[in-house]
């Protein structure tokens, strides 16, 4: 079956709020807001940004990491979702003159060839089917220039993810994620293994939260330096690559 017959997932089947990625970020309860400011700085880490640079962040969500991205780099950020409420949101909280929000896919949307030398992918692939993201790499590859970054991050499949997902849902803590949200699963090697025949070089991989979050209820600072100790291992909850286009 070739691709184009397959079916395409055009969104989460469940309606996200537009400000949910800040709300989380700033006001969710301690571990939540332990676990999304530590992956946005781990992030920003490895996408290694400098002034000027252009960045693209696919599926930016409320706009959390491109407006931190823009204002600690001073680099020139695009931030595209296709959640209309999203990007309304994002656009009316962070106004700086190196950063715009787009609607829609990048389908949907006109990048010219080497138009980024940084892209961010952050808890994209798991919300599509993985002949959707093998289609998603083949598209970013060319808006890279040679020797640009791609920096992806997902919930890592060899972790407690898979229990602590299940959990999440079953309290009702967030949006409902397996199936509503969640349909792509990946580990180290699996994510390497798609990224790697397309043209990009691995550069760094690391993964996240062990138990770290749950320290941040009752003390962030200790958690923190937890948090550097889980990085050297691969069994964290959310795993963490930088590529290289090559």
């Amino acid at each position: 079956m070739t691709t184009h017959l397959l079916t395409q997932r055009s969104g989460d089947t469940i309606a996200i709020p537009g400000d949910y990625q800040y709300r989380a970020t700033y006001h969710g309860w301690a571990p939540q807001r332990f676990w999304h400011q530590s992956r946005l700085g781990a992030s920003a880490e490895m996408l290694s940004t400098q002034p000027d640079m252009r960045v693209l962040d696919v599926g930016c969500g409320s706009g959390v990491f491109a407006s931190q991205v823009a204002t600690a780099s001073q680099a020139r950020v695009v931030g595209v979702d296709a959640n209309v409420r999203a990007v309304e949101f994002a656009r009316s909280r962070f106004v700086h003159p190196n950063l715009r929000f787009e609607v829609g896919n990048l389908s949907d949307l006109s990048f010219s060839d080497q138009s980024f030398e940084r892209i961010a992918l952050l808890e994209v692939i798991e919300h599509i089917d993985q002949h959707q993201a093998l289609e998603l790499l083949q598209t970013l590859r060319p808006l890279l220039t040679p020797g640009g970054r791609l920096v992806i991050s997902t919930p890592n499949a060899l972790s407690a993810w898979p229990m602590i997902e299940w959990l999440l849902d079953h309290l009702r803590l967030v949006p409902q994620m397996r199936g509503e949200q969640h349909v792509g699963r990946y580990h180290p090697e699996s994510l390497r293994a798609l990224c790697e025949p397309l043209g990009f070089r691995l550069l760094e991989s690391r993964t996240l939260f062990v138990i770290s979050p749950l320290v941040a209820a009752l003390n962030w600072a200790l958690a923190s330096r937890l948090l550097r100790v889980e990085q050297r291992g691969t069994r964290g909850s959310l795993l963490l690559q930088a590529y290289e286009r090559i």
